[in-house]
């Protein structure tokens, strides 16, 4: 994902590489290594059993990848193991995990774990393979028409599932989702924003821009009577955010 707001609000995503302490560093790889993700699984279960009413606009959304440093190939198997349990995981040509439900739903003191022999023998402080979890809040329908009923709704739900993710104290630190940032899944394609009145007639709206995507305020479409917004120019995916100035200094200014 191009846009974590994990990331941006100082929560730690999800990243395991083969060398997990430094001692480990100096020591050579085996032909299986695995990894504890008890934590996956626990943060994803903050977001099960909610009502319908949370997540019929927007929902936590989750993506695993393991990708390749040293320009060779995948492990030969890679699974999820719990006691004498094992269940393979699959990977799209770009790395991506299929099957992503067998991490996030695995049972606690559940295993990642990779048997690669022809890794077998290099140093664990090498760049070889890397597994990445994030995890993004977004609207669920990318169909082009977005209605400001559902737009509203899916601001104001946003900060409800962002304040699942932080301890009790953190909350208060949670702002509120007052922007719609959209994000072309192609880069080469130019996204736009369109609001429409109740006439389906289009209506002038402001744009801003961050990191190249185009951001609008949502007080902007109440302002000219707004029935909805199209999103045009290609495939995309669409996120609450809060003000771009929140945004920045919680990424320190960072894309």
């Amino acid at each position: 994902m191009k846009y974590l707001i994990v990331v941006v609000l100082l929560l730690i995503p999800f990243e395991m590489s083969y060398a997990s302490s430094e001692t480990e560093a100096k020591e050579l790889r085996g032909e299986l290594t695995c990894f504890p993700i008890s934590g996956i699984s626990d943060f994803a279960r903050k977001f099960e059993n909610l009502k319908t009413s949370k997540i019929d606009t927007v929902n936590m959304f989750f993506e695993a990848y393991l990708r390749i440093k040293d320009e060779g190939s995948l492990p030969e198997r890679v699974y999820v193991k719990h006691e004498d349990n094992e269940f393979n995981l699959n990977f799209s040509r770009e790395g991506k995990v299929v099957n992503i439900e067998r991490i996030i739903q695995a049972e606690n003191g559940s295993d990642l774990c990779a048997y690669d022999p022809i890794r077998a023998g290099t140093l664990k402080n090498g760049e070889t393979l890397e597994f990445d979890m994030d995890s993004d809040v977004r609207f669920i329908e990318n169909n082009g028409y977005h209605t400001s009923i559902t737009l509203e709704d899916g601001l104001k739900d946003a900060r409800f599932l962002f304040k699942k993710m932080v301890p009790g104290p953190a909350k208060i630190f949670i702002p509120k989702f007052t922007h719609l940032l959209v994000s072309a899944i192609d880069e080469q394609d130019s996204i736009y924003f369109e609001a429409v009145n109740s006439d389906n007639n289009k209506i002038p709206i402001a744009t801003e821009n961050y990191c190249g995507d185009k951001v609008i305020k949502f007080k902007d479409l109440n302002a000219v009577d707004a029935k909805g917004i199209n999103i045009k120019g290609g495939a995309y995916m669409l996120y609450p955010i809060p003000d771009l100035e929140t945004l920045a200094s919680f990424s320190e200014g960072k894309c």
